[in-house]
């Protein structure tokens, strides 16, 4: 059975601010391998790590546009 309008706002709603919370959670965790004094890396790791962050973030951003697209061509805001 297809979900109405409502349940699949009310679906985002509650996992799109679950999911980003626990994805900026786990980011900001990154900030303590940062600490020269209790770890250490070479620039490659530091690059790897970046590279990572910066592809998993285009995916997503893809994956809105592409699903954006599909249902319409106008500019409507995404959250209201």
């Amino acid at each position: 059975m297809a979900l109405s309008e409502s349940e699949k706002r009310k679906n985002f709603v509650d996992n799109g601010n679950r999911r980003l919370r626990n994805a900026v959670k786990s980011i900001r965790l990154l900030i303590n391998i940062a600490n020269k004094k209790y770890y250490s890396y070479s620039e490659q790791e530091k690059k790897t790590i970046f590279s990572k962050l910066d592809s998993s973030i285009r995916e997503v951003k893809n994956s809105f546009n592409i699903s954006k697209h599909r249902k319409n061509n106008n500019d409507d805001f995404f959250f209201k």
